[in-house]
């Protein structure tokens, strides 16, 4: 077992290996600065040529091997000025940000946990603080400190200081507020645990992790601010070398042409500033995960190559060569559903006149493909789905096998970090197509119903300016009063008291707010409605009024909609069709009651076979576990959990085809999944893999 020393290194180690190059090079330069800057304001006394005070050398003097950077009208000695100027910028700086780390974080802490009057009170006067610009806060505090402290390095310090402790309160107390919420911080309380206690070990080990970004932010910022104090005359005394007094006492000079006394302090200035700004970037672009992803998305190191794609053949099957000039055949794999994937009746050639004629939603061959740190992952492989208006279609598999990443490629929410190919036609429209008609589509004849509402929701924002917001984005010449009207109608449709539209998200249960969440999805009545796990956490009477609700409305609306869900009571209860999908790619399709009644994939069979009834004496589970998907999936991604997998299961992988009235697998069990294969002439009729029964669909309700 690691030692927690080394655990933590490790950590930082891989978080450094997954921060995007430019990240890692931009941390590196600033560091480079900073700690240059750190070894002269060290080496100050023996690196200077003469004393920051000694005004014995000649006046004005040009830059000369005497004199490297020149002299000043007060015959100081520019370098030595420069160099020492170093000194006393990091000695402010470090007595500035550690002094208001030293306020600002434990008030920010007791605030935020407290709440209550303390917190208000705390909160008025960090407040005031803050409304004021800081230099004229900073020039303020300088003032009255030298009076009662003396001019000095503490007095300029401490003027600084005053600027970041409302920095620093502000946002330790905003995550102090959200971490005093969460569930080990009530378990902390039930055990009896004493509220320092709780405080310095639960809610700041959770807190602080943004300190030092700000620290390293604030640092440069302080040097600026420490330079405007010297210039204009609030700083430290005379004879101290400052960067902002030799700049400002070297105003009258520019006319005269002496160039040198204020080009080396402000270019000191500016180093420095740039270097700390770096490394509070770097920083902030390491330890913060959501960046690293967002850098992963851009990095030329990370190629998106499909990691099916295989080396084209260069024979034939007998062992021939290829003839020369031939077109060389795509591997299988990157043609994972082709043209027989729509539904029995409908052809590829046909996708766009059937879409037009009922299919309110029509994926074709959607791919989607993040890039990681371990390469190209495909979450979804060659998908096609066609839903009708009425029509509800499950998508049913373990998780990561694609559901919601499928779901959010037919929204065009992905992020970042994705790759997606295809075509979403809404309508017979080709939404990928056109980018802003596909944001203008969303929220209103496409929706989304996202899994947890309680993160979805603005909790500084009231329910009924969620719709207003909503409706006027699409409708912009709506009145808002009208908006309103619109609001509390939909409210209503979904069993949420009119009255309440002026309440806050907090103020409602968890499946309240997925009934807000519901109507806001269906307030502008769209066409399409994709449902990713709409019931999650809820208890068995409030999800049956969602699913009663959310099948209410697609009757009543005419919704297509596609429900994505882990509980395969829910499909057989509300849906039409499913759809089995595994590895990212559709393993089984078909009416609901014939896929349950007689599952013709080996997963799906498992799947079923896992679900928990009366009936049930021993819990079964489909053994061993998912394919890792940013490597190759050569065959069927299945086989290596399949029992009843041949050899050309491992090497060819199999396509949609028809096994019954509806019901297509994809399976090499079944004829048509390959057909060059030898094995299509053989028929398993009835062979089935861990359900001695076919299972009934009402078995689920």
């Amino acid at each position: 077992m690691k030692r927690p020393g080394a655990l933590r290194r490790s950590r930082l180690a891989a978080r450094w290996r997954q921060a995007g190059t430019t990240s890692r090079r931009l941390l590196i330069v600033g560091a480079v600065l900073t700690a240059g800057f750190g070894m002269v304001a060290v080496l100050a006394p023996v690196l200077a040529p003469y004393g920051q005070a000694a005004h014995d050398a000649p006046q004005l003097a040009r830059p000369s091997l005497s004199h490297w950077f020149g002299t000043t009208n007060l015959r100081f000695d520019v370098l030595s000025r420069v160099i020492f100027g170093a000194r006393l910028a990091f000695e402010v700086v470090l007595a500035s940000t550690v002094f208001a780390l030293v306020i600002g974080v434990p008030l920010g802490l007791v605030s935020g946990y407290t709440g209550r009057r303390l917190d208000r009170v705390l909160l008025l006067v960090m407040d005031a603080l803050y409304a004021f610009p800081s230099l004229l806060l900073a020039i303020v505090a300088a003032f009255a400190l030298q009076r009662w402290v003396g001019p000095g390095v503490p007095a300029a310090a401490l003027s600084i200081s005053v600027i970041y402790v409302p920095q620093y309160f502000r946002v330790v107390r905003n995550h102090a507020l959200a971490v005093r919420e969460e569930a080990f911080v009530d378990a902390a309380r039930a055990m009896g645990a004493p509220k320092r206690v709780i405080i310095v070990r639960y809610v700041a080990a959770n807190v602080l992790q943004s300190v030092p970004v700000i620290f390293t932010v604030n640092a440069a910022d302080a040097v600026l601010t420490l330079a405007a104090l010297g210039f204009l005359g609030y700083g430290v005394p005379l004879r101290t070398a400052e960067w902002g007094f030799d700049i400002g006492n070297a105003i009258s000079d520019v006319g005269t042409g002496a160039w040198w006394t204020s080009l080396f302090p402000g270019l000191a200035i500016v180093a420095l500033v740039t270097g700390t700004s770096l490394v509070g970037e770097g920083v902030n672009d390491i330890l913060n995960p959501r960046l690293r992803a967002a850098g992963l998305g851009w990095d030329p190191t990370l190629p998106l190559v499909d990691p099916d794609a295989a080396p084209a053949p260069e024979a034939t099957e007998d062992g021939s060569p290829a003839p020369e000039g031939a077109e060389r055949e795509l591997p299988r794999s990157i043609r994972v559903v082709p043209h027989d994937t729509f539904p029995p009746g409908k052809t590829a050639e046909s996708a766009g006149s059937a879409a037009r004629n009922g299919s309110a939603l029509l994926v074709d061959d959607v791919s989607v493909t993040y890039r990681s740190a371990r390469g190209p992952v495909r979450a979804v492989a060659g998908v096609s789905l066609a839903v009708d208006a009425g029509e509800s279609v499950g998508l049913v598999g373990e998780s990561g096998c694609g559901k919601s990443t499928l779901g959010r490629a037919i929204l065009g929410v992905l992020p970042a970090v994705a790759e997606r190919t295809g075509r979403v036609l809404l309508d017979g429209v080709d939404l990928t197509a056109d980018a802003d008609a596909w944001r203008r589509a969303r929220g209103d004849r496409l929706s989304l119903v996202f899994q947890d509402p309680a993160t979805r929701l603005n909790p500084l924002q009231r329910v009924e300016s969620h719709f207003v917001e909503l409706i006027r984005a699409h409708r912009p010449r709506t009145p808002k009063a009208e908006a309103a009207r619109m609001a509390r109608e939909a409210l209503a449709a979904v069993g949420v008291p009119p009255a309440r539209a002026g309440q806050y998200p907090h103020e409602f249960s968890g499946g309240m707010r997925q009934r807000i969440m519901i109507a806001l999805a269906v307030v502008l009545e769209p066409r399409v409605l994709v449902a990713d796990e709409p019931t999650t956490s809820l208890d068995v009477l409030v999800e049956a009024q969602i699913l009663d609700l959310l099948t209410d409305l697609r009757r009543r609306l005419g919704l297509a909609m596609v429900l994505i869900t882990h509980n395969l009571g829910i499909v057989a209860e509300t849906c039409d069709r499913v759809a089995v999908m595994y590895a990212g790619r559709v393993v089984e399709e078909g009416p609901v009651a014939s896929v349950f009644a007689a599952p013709r994939h080996p997963y799906t069979q498992a799947l079923l076979g896992a679900v928990i009834t009366l009936e049930t004496q021993a819990p079964a589970a489909v053994p061993g576990s998912p394919p890792d998907l940013a490597g190759p999936l050569p065959g069927c991604p299945f086989a290596p959990r399949c029992p009843l997998a041949m050899a050309v299961c491992h090497d060819v992988p199999p396509v949609l085809t028809p096994v019954g009235s509806g019901q297509r697998s994809a399976c090499h069990l079944y004829p048509g999944a390959d057909p060059s294969h030898p094995s299509a002439a053989w028929e398993p009729a009835g062979r089935r893999l861990y359900l001695s029964e076919p299972p009934l669909a009402g078995s689920l309700r």
